[in-house]
């Protein structure tokens, strides 16, 4: 089962950071993957003239085994040069905070959220599916002739 939810955040001088984690889900359920996508950043229009407004994502990543934390700018922005980006970029490790770390914002920051779970692992999942054909391994008939765009290739004698 897969999910999907909208993810809008507003940076600004009073606020500058915001956290997104996965949202709990129960259990019983098995989460296959996540990902946060950021689709645009903006500029409000209440921004300074001439402030340059950056925005910088804080994530960790698996380098060789070991837990790092990244910290890199995804936007700059500027009234009257850049006052919107669509980056497009996936954070597909959970947890990612966002900071506006020069400027006085707003800067918004929207996108989405993905979740694929389900109530089984995948190995449980694979050992269903693979019980059933194994049953059906010797059903091959040998002697079929192959078809071609849906159409047999015997000819009459």
């Amino acid at each position: 089962m897969e999910s999907e939810s909208f993810y809008g955040v507003t940076l600004s001088e009073k606020d500058p950071i915001a956290q997104f984690d996965v949202p709990d889900i129960p259990e019983e359920y098995v989460v296959h993957s996540h990902k946060l996508i950021i689709k645009q950043i903006s500029l409000g229009s209440e921004a300074k003239t001439g402030e340059f407004n950056v925005v910088q994502a804080e994530t960790n990543v698996n380098d060789d085994g070991e837990k790092k934390t990244v910290k890199i700018p995804i936007a700059v922005l500027k009234v009257g040069e850049t006052r919107s980006l669509r980056p497009n970029v996936e954070f597909p490790n959970g947890s990612v905070t966002f900071k506006l770390v020069q400027g006085t914002g707003p800067v918004y920051v929207c996108g989405k959220a993905e979740m694929n779970f389900g109530e089984f692992d995948d190995g449980q999942m694979y050992e269903e599916y693979s019980d059933d054909e194994e049953d059906s391994d010797g059903d091959f008939d040998e002697d079929a002739v192959p078809q071609t765009n849906g159409k047999s290739k015997i000819t009459k004698k």
